[in-house]
């Protein structure tokens, strides 16, 4: 685990290096549904206070990353199996108009953009999985970018930003079949075919829903109805 050093630090404060510490220690699985966090435990490991280790726990648990307790614990916060579920279903609806818009509106730079991505994702070890998981969301951001369409491309991004424990988890194993979609997609948005877009898109987000939900049934322990 990193401790806070004040040469080191990059710039941030106490408060977000311990944020971005536990977040990243729940993403990635060191902190697991239900592990318990101890305030006194955290200050003394990161070598800060407990007021930054508060402040930071607090920004979780507004998040939904954890669950606070009254006696300075904080609880990993089990996943919503329902929400998961129903935030994939509103991807796909979002992300299919998001294709078949790209392919009729994107520019150049929209194009060179999403293969540069691309390009870097399948640069990416399986095993870095949040890497992994952030080229994947850098991806389909690019796209809903090119859709010129603002509400379109913030909705997008706030269901990413909720689904972002899943879209870790699973991203090592998906990696190979997302990287194949992935050029489908792209090469049917640079051709101009809408309506092939539209139809990859689909089945690129009709695959991860199965896989998710294979994900849960292999690992029940993490979710909650």
């Amino acid at each position: 685990m990193e401790f806070f050093d004040e040469g080191t630090a990059n710039g941030e404060s106490k408060s977000e290096f311990v944020y971005r510490v536990l977040r990243d220690n729940i993403l990635n699985g060191t902190y697991a549904p239900g592990a318990a966090l101890y305030i006194r435990e955290l200050s003394s490991q990161l070598g800060v206070s407990r007021t930054p280790v508060k402040e930071a726990i607090s920004r979780l648990a507004f998040e939904d990353y954890v669950e606070l307790l009254p006696n300075r614990c904080a609880i990993v916060s089990r996943i919503s199996a329902t929400e998961v579920i129903e935030l994939l279903e509103l991807r796909e609806s979002l992300e299919r108009s998001a294709a078949y818009y790209a392919a009729l509106r994107h520019t150049e730079a929209d194009i060179m953009e999403m293969q540069q991505i691309h390009d870097y994702h399948r640069t990416i070890p399986a095993e870095q999985k949040e890497a992994v998981a952030k080229c994947d969301q850098r991806f389909h951001m690019a796209i809903a970018k090119a859709t010129y369409n603002r509400q379109m491309y913030q909705t997008i991004e706030k269901v990413f930003t909720k689904m972002v424990r899943v879209s870790v988890a699973i991203s090592q194993a998906r990696l190979p079949d997302s990287l194949v979609q992935h050029t489908n997609i792209l090469n049917a948005i640079r051709e101009g075919n809408a309506e092939a877009a539209r139809r990859y898109m689909s089945e690129h987000d009709q695959d991860i829903l199965t896989s998710v939900k294979l994900f849960q049934y292999q690992n029940i322990h993490l979710f909650r109805s």
